[in-house]
């Protein structure tokens, strides 16, 4: 029984390793899997919002800001959800990144486009072991493309992180979770002031 004063916590029972930074390049896209330990199955009718604001960035800043900016810009990111399509068949067609399951193991698709073969998934180097409970964080090259304070050869600017991920609709009690979050750096790029080829 908890025994301990209110003021004065023993325990952190929600409790993780702290908050991410994630670097880029301006105009980098770039693709992030996130394993969600929490929930078994992704697929499961979840609802995903991962999103960047805008941090208050200064020209020339030597420290990370600490703030928004105030009618800064708002980013949404896509979070994209593997297709999960049941049982592995020799006689279906699957496309890349598709999971499937097969002998006690979900697999996953490297390559292909209504790829059909009888080779079975934990056989076939095609194939690549994975988790249900998986979902992939897009960062799109505009990112941070209309930020008011640009990054520069020697100073970078910040935006603020998080991923939120919200139980089915028929839940009794529809939990929410926010298991990433953090801050957002672009770094200058040399490609991104030359006009594309």
């Amino acid at each position: 029984m908890a025994r301990s004063t209110l003021v004065n916590p023993s325990d952190d029972l929600i409790s993780d390793s702290g908050s991410v930074l994630w670097s880029f390049v301006k105009g980098e896209q770039l693709e992030f899997p996130i394993t969600m330990n929490f929930i078994e199955n992704a697929t499961a009718g979840y609802t995903y919002e991962a999103v960047v604001v805008e941090s208050l960035n200064v020209a020339e800043q030597t420290e990370r800001p600490t703030t928004i900016r105030p009618g800064g810009v708002q980013t949404i990111l896509v979070v994209r959800v593997p297709v999960y399509r049941g049982t592995w068949n020799s006689s279906q067609a699957y496309n890349r990144e598709e999971v499937v399951f097969y002998n006690g193991l979900y697999y996953k698709l490297l390559s292909g486009i209504a790829r059909t073969n009888a080779t079975t998934p934990d056989s076939d180097p095609l194939w690549e072991e994975t988790t249900l409970n998986k979902v992939y964080l897009q960062f799109p090259s505009t990112l941070a493309a209309t930020w008011q304070i640009q990054p520069t050869v020697g100073f970078a600017s910040y935006g603020f992180f998080e991923l939120r991920v919200t139980e089915p609709a028929d839940a009794i009690f529809r939990r929410t979770w926010k298991p990433v979050r953090g801050m957002v750096e672009v770094l200058f790029s040399p490609t991104d002031i030359v006009p594309d080829a």
